[in-house]
């Protein structure tokens, strides 16, 4: 089974995260420069609410992985302690000094693998380097020439129904309720009380399931659409679920839906009524990279394809995404795209590439938002239960790292400090297993982060 699928929208708020932390004695083994990790007295520069207000203990988690300068890595004693930690020749491994971008250890780094979720890091990156991080959309209600009212969807992947019908954890996302109130308020006061109500979800074109993704995999991610409340659901048709779900709203707040919502295309000429703002996009990527979001990552996905002026489907947003990785240098010849999540077992990308991608990241502004997002080891997201034997106990704290699970693949992308002050920047991969390899390949993270690396 893919236990990274298996995260998918199934959020828990993130409790007592600075105490996972401080208690594996992460704090003052490196200065405030190592961020992304436990920093004793530092001020937070997370996001407002990104932890649970019932968090406790000393320090804090500073956002993500800056550019540097941070100690040399030693590629002698990079190899080293992966060999010591049990590599086998047959994975694929690239070790990266941040500060120069240099690889320092390479195993089969060119080598094209299937990289499971950790093709999230290729679409959320891509995406934030080219619309920015402060990006939002909005969610509208128009008013047609002809009389009637649309619903048009924005491509919001987060927006929910209510407040209360939102679980993850952070700042709350808009809501179809407010939409609905704000509404009926504009309506009731040009004396409107009854409407004729549609639904548009044209802004995402094609295919809303990818060809690729098998029946097991249908549990884990929702249909992709540009309207959604909830994340979807499981009627195979959710613009028009959620124009139900947003009539039955607006009939509470005292505006009358005449008859069921219909899909059609909102008018050029419509005017706006009222509408609601999505989170900025670095908080929905952060959202996406720590719980490994399918249905996120798919709708990003569209929107880089839209940002590059293509169709807004699974072609289009591949030949998006591909043109995002070559501008930033992180396109190799034996990489192939087919999707936004890591779903498809035909991707194919090299342990060069992903390692590359964190590096890039760190030297931007809008990109290291995204590097926030990445589990951090026995705490938070999709690397919260691991990390916690001793096999691996080293890296608890201190690894942060995206994850990728398939049947037939496991990944782990992300850095760590060592020892002694460095920070290591890695990719590790096994093709052939799924879930039995993730002890494998946190054995090999921990070997890093208790490694004394520098040169």
């Amino acid at each position: 089974m893919n236990s990274t699928r298996r995260q998918s929208g199934r959020r828990r708020a993130v409790l007592g995260v600075v105490v996972a932390l401080a208690a594996v004695g992460a704090g003052g083994r490196f200065g405030a420069r190592a961020a992304g990790l436990l920093v004793d007295g530092g001020a937070s520069t997370a996001p407002s609410g990104l932890y649970a207000a019932e968090d406790e203990g000393v320090g804090v988690v500073d956002p993500a992985l800056g550019p540097g300068p941070y100690p040399e890595l030693s590629p002698g004693a990079v190899s080293g302690a992966l060999s010591d930690a049990g590599l086998d020749p047959s994975w694929a491994v690239s070790v990266r000094d941040p500060t120069s971008g240099d690889e320092v250890f390479d195993q089969n780094g060119g080598q094209a693998i299937i990289p499971a979720s950790n093709l999230k890091l290729m679409t959320t990156t891509s995406l934030l380097d080219a619309v920015g991080s402060d990006t939002r959309w909005t969610t509208s209600v128009v008013a047609e020439p002809d009389g009637g009212y649309t619903l048009v969807g924005g491509g919001d992947p987060l927006l929910a129904s209510t407040e209360s019908a939102y679980h993850g954890e952070g700042p709350r996302p808009a809501t179809s309720q407010e939409l609905a109130e704000r509404t009926a308020r504009a309506l009731s006061a040009q004396g409107v009380t009854s409407i004729s109500l549609g639904y548009d979800e044209s802004l995402f074109t094609g295919p809303t399931r990818h060809p690729d993704w098998s029946e097991g995999d249908m549990e884990y991610v929702n249909d992709v659409s540009a309207l959604t409340i909830d994340q979807g659901d499981d009627s195979g048709d959710p613009g028009a679920a959620a124009a139900r779900t947003f009539a039955e709203q607006l009939t509470a707040a005292g505006i009358t839906v005449d008859g069921e919502p219909t899909a059609r295309t909102a008018d050029g000429s419509a005017s706006t009524v009222a509408q609601v703002e999505s989170l900025p996009l670095s908080q929905i990527v952060q959202l996406c990279l720590r719980h490994s979001d399918n249905a996120i990552a798919e709708n990003l996905l569209r929107h880089l394809a839209i940002a590059q002026g293509l169709p807004a489907d699974f072609a289009g947003g591949v030949t998006a995404l591909e043109q995002r990785m070559r501008a930033l240098g992180v396109w190799s010849d034996a990489d192939s795209l087919h999707d936004g999540s890591g779903l498809s077992g035909n991707n194919r990308l090299t342990s060069d590439t992903l390692s590359r991608i964190v590096v890039v990241a760190a030297g931007s502004d809008d990109m290291r938002a995204g590097l926030a997002g990445m589990p951090v080891a026995a705490a938070t997201g999709s690397l919260e239960t691991r990390y916690l034997d001793s096999s691996s106990s080293a890296g608890a704290g201190l690894v942060r790292a995206k994850t990728g699970t398939l049947d037939v693949a496991s990944t782990l992308t992300g850095y760590t400090p060592t020892a002694d002050g460095s920070i290591a920047v890695f990719t590790i991969v096994i093709n052939g297993s799924g879930t039995e390899a993730r002890p494998f390949l946190d054995r090999l993270a921990a070997a890093l982060a208790g490694c004394r690396c520098a040169a």
